[in-house]
C-alpha cells in the first residue's frame, strides 16, 4: 500500500514539473525582454531647413546615447506590442552661415555691449545636449527568429538641458531687419532654460539577431513637438529632435 502512495506522489511531482516547464516555455514564447545600448546620431533641427540658414559648414554628433529596456508581449508568433523605459541623451554641434536669423544675443565687447534681439547675419555655432526619460509604445512584427521590427510612438520627459552657442563674424539689426546695425565679433546665447520639459513623436526600430541572444539594433525617433514653447522668441523657427540610434541589444 505504501508503495502505491509513493508511486502516486512521484507521478504527481513529475506531472507538476512537466506542467511548470511547459508554462515557462509558453511565457518565454509570449514575452520577450531586451536591453540595448546605442549611440545617437542626428540633430535638434528645424524641418524643413529655413531660408535663414544659408550654409551648414560642419556638423558633429555630440556625446550622447541611449540605454534602454524593452518588454514585448507577443500576441501570436508574428505580432506583438512593445513598451519599456530608456535614458536618452541627444546632442550635436553645428556651425552655419545665417542671414537675417531672428535671435537674442549677448554682446560683451566692442562699441556696443549688452543683450540684443533682432536679425543676425554671420556665423552661428550651436551646441545642444538634452537628456530625456523615454517611454515607447510600438507595434512589433517578427517574420522569423532573426529579425524583428517595431513602429509606434514615444513620450519623453526632459531632465537636463543644454542649448547654447556663439555668434560671430557678422552683425545684428537690433529689433528687426531695419533696426540699428550692431557689429558682432563674438556674442553668446544660452536657451537651456527655455527647452520644453516634454517631447513626443514617432519611433521605429529593427533588430537582427546574429546569435540567439545578441542583436544589432537601429532605432529612429522623430520628435513632433518643438523643443521650445510657442511663445519662445529666441528663434524664428521651430526645432525638433530627430535622431538615429545604432547599437547592440541583448535578449534576456
Amino acid at each position: 500500500m505504501k508503495r502505491i502512495w509513493i508511486k502516486y506522489i512521484v507521478t504527481c511531482l513529475l506531472l507538476m514539473s512537466v506542467s511548470l516547464s511547459i508554462n515557462a516555455q509558453e511565457f518565454r514564447q509570449h514575452w520577450e525582454k531586451k536591453v540595448f545600448a546605442a549611440y545617437n546620431l542626428g540633430g535638434t533641427s528645424p524641418f524643413p531647413i529655413p531660408a535663414e540658414i544659408r550654409k551648414i559648414n560642419y556638423w558633429k554628433p555630440g556625446f550622447g546615447g541611449t540605454l534602454a529596456f524593452h518588454l514585448t508581449r507577443w500576441l501570436d508568433p508574428n505580432w506583438g506590442v512593445t513598451t519599456g523605459l530608456a535614458i536618452d541623451l541627444k546632442g550635436m554641434k553645428v556651425e552655419a552661415d545665417v542671414k537675417y536669423l531672428y535671435t537674442s544675443l549677448v554682446v560683451g565687447e566692442g562699441d556696443h555691449s549688452g543683450k540684443f534681439t533682432g536679425a543676425f547675419s554671420g556665423k552661428d555655432q550651436t551646441n545642444v545636449r538634452n537628456g530625456y526619460l523615454v517611454l515607447p509604445l510600438m507595434a512589433a512584427w517578427r517574420p522569423n527568429d532573426q529579425w524583428s521590427v517595431r513602429l509606434g510612438g514615444y513620450v519623453a520627459f526632459q531632465n537636463d538641458a543644454k542649448f547654447e552657442g556663439v555668434a560671430s563674424d557678422g552683425y545684428i539689426r537690433n529689433g528687426g531687419p531695419t533696426g540699428e546695425k550692431i557689429n558682432v565679433e563674438s556674442a553668446t546665447y544660452d536657451f537651456a532654460e527655455e527647452v520644453r520639459s516634454f517631447d513626443a513623436g514617432i519611433m521605429a526600430s529593427g533588430d537582427w539577431f546574429f546569435t540567439k541572444k545578441i542583436a544589432a539594433t537601429a532605432q529612429l525617433s522623430w520628435g513632433l513637438v518643438p523643443i521650445f514653447p510657442s511663445d519662445f522668441e529666441g528663434l524664428s523657427y521651430k526645432m525638433y529632435n530627430i535622431y538615429l540610434s545604432l547599437g547592440i541589444a541583448y535578449r534576456l
